[in-house]
């Protein structure tokens, strides 16, 4: 008897032939459909198709691997299952054939039955990839899903940096008027004589000197003018202590503190810069005030110092002091009261109350303040021009003039800033 000449393999789309295994080894599976196929059935009896999944692996094209359940062929990544669907990254698809696999058909069952499984979409890896016996697969690679990145919200800091910044140009602007106004006396005299290179040379000096002498000299003589002495953590604990506990909470350098001996509770602060610094206070201050309340007042002095408002008080005194020799002190008074900025004093409570542990210490300090026995002597507690100035540079800048009405609009009164803080 003749023996039949053998069929030649059908090529798939890759260029392999039928029933080559997923790893490009020897066949896996027969040719014949119809129940004709050389391998056997390991499992299950009937017709059923191989139910299997191939895996669409990612977009450079990675070849996965399927092997039908029934024994059929395996195929490569190109979506070549028994049952099963898969695709290159490249987007190739196929239907399987079961029992004798054919490359590019469709998937028979041993018994002739024409069972379509599907069909490999080829999608890039993370989507859908596989659909076998009904079940739906996913790429190899998951979706990792995006951290939240949360943000501080800075605008207070950021408000704070920018009313510090203004507040020291404007004390440098303050520092050279008066140097200016000498140099232009001067000038005009040079400029007289026939000297106008010699004139102008003066003008700028002067004005360079004077600033310069204003900016170092302005907060040792303020603080001066007061008579405060050093304090040492032994001689007042409990204000060292909640100064330092303060400071580390806002970010500031310790300052230096400054007793006044007076029994009127009150504090004010100096300096040309955070980083010199002076708190004053009085001694009554701490005899008066209980802990919420004490902390609330030095949070008060801290702002000023934190805003550079210190460095602007201590310029605005010297700078109005010709004014009030020539125009009486309270004109003075009221002349640094415009220089410092008018609400000045409510804007540090309202900052201060955000700061504290306790935000109702700031407003009963101040209600203590008002309701607190008359101060015979006036205020500020020392004599001279330069200190009767400083009224406007308190917390309470209304001690010892307490029967005096209510400024319209002054927010800087100690008892409309006591109310306001009770509203909030």
């Amino acid at each position: 008897m003749t023996t039949p000449p053998e069929r030649p393999a059908a090529s798939g789309p890759t260029g392999s032939p039928a029933g080559a295994g997923g790893n490009g080894g020897g066949p896996s599976g027969g040719g014949r459909p119809g129940g004709g196929s050389r391998n056997r059935r390991r499992r299950g009896s009937g017709s059923g198709s191989g139910s299997g999944s191939g895996s669409a692996s990612g977009s450079a094209g990675n070849s996965g691997q399927a092997r039908a359940a029934t024994g059929g062929s395996g195929a490569k990544g190109g979506g070549r299952a028994g049952g099963g669907q898969g695709g290159k990254g490249g987007g190739s698809s196929g239907q399987n054939r079961g029992g004798g696999s054919r490359s590019g058909g469709q998937n028979r069952s041993g018994s002739g039955n024409r069972r379509p499984s599907g069909q490999g979409t080829g999608r890039p890896s993370g989507d859908r990839g596989d659909r076998a016996g009904g079940g739906v697969g996913r790429g190899a690679d998951a979706a990792v899903a995006a951290p939240v990145v949360t943000r501080a919200d800075r605008t207070a800091e950021l408000a704070e940096e920018a009313t510090a910044s203004a507040n020291r140009r404007k004390a440098l602007l303050l520092c050279l008027a008066p140097g200016a106004a000498l140099g232009v006396l001067l000038g005009i005299v040079l400029a007289v004589v026939g000297l106008p290179v010699v004139a102008v040379a003066a003008l700028v000096l002067v004005t360079v000197l004077v600033a310069a002498w204003i900016w170092r000299v302005a907060p040792k003589m303020v603080l001066a003018s007061l008579g405060a002495m050093p304090s040492t953590e032994d001689d007042d604990p409990r204000l060292h202590n909640l100064v330092d506990g303060l400071c580390a909470s806002m970010g500031l350098e310790r300052p230096a503190i400054h007793v006044v001996p007076s029994d009127v509770p009150n504090a004010l602060a100096l300096g040309r810069d955070q980083g010199s610094a002076t708190l004053v206070v009085t001694s009554g201050l701490d005899r008066s005030l209980d802990l919420v309340e004490l902390e609330g007042v030095l949070a008060h002095e801290l702002v000023h110092i934190k805003r550079n408002d210190t460095v602007l008080s201590a310029v605005a005194v010297v700078v109005a002091l010709p004014w009030a020799v020539v125009r009486g002190t309270p004109t003075g008074a009221d002349l640094v009261h415009d220089l410092v900025g008018r609400g000045r004093e409510f804007s540090a409570d309202q900052r201060a109350a955000l700061i504290v542990r306790y935000p109702t210490g700031i407003g009963s300090a101040l209600e203590t303040m008002v309701a607190g026995a008359p101060v015979p002597t006036g205020w500020p507690p020392a004599d001279g021009r330069v200190a009767a100035l400083t009224r406007w540079l308190w917390v309470d800048p209304m001690a010892g003039d307490r029967a005096g009405a209510v400024a319209t609009g002054n927010l800087d009164d100690t008892r409309v800033r006591a109310a306001a803080l009770q509203l909030g």
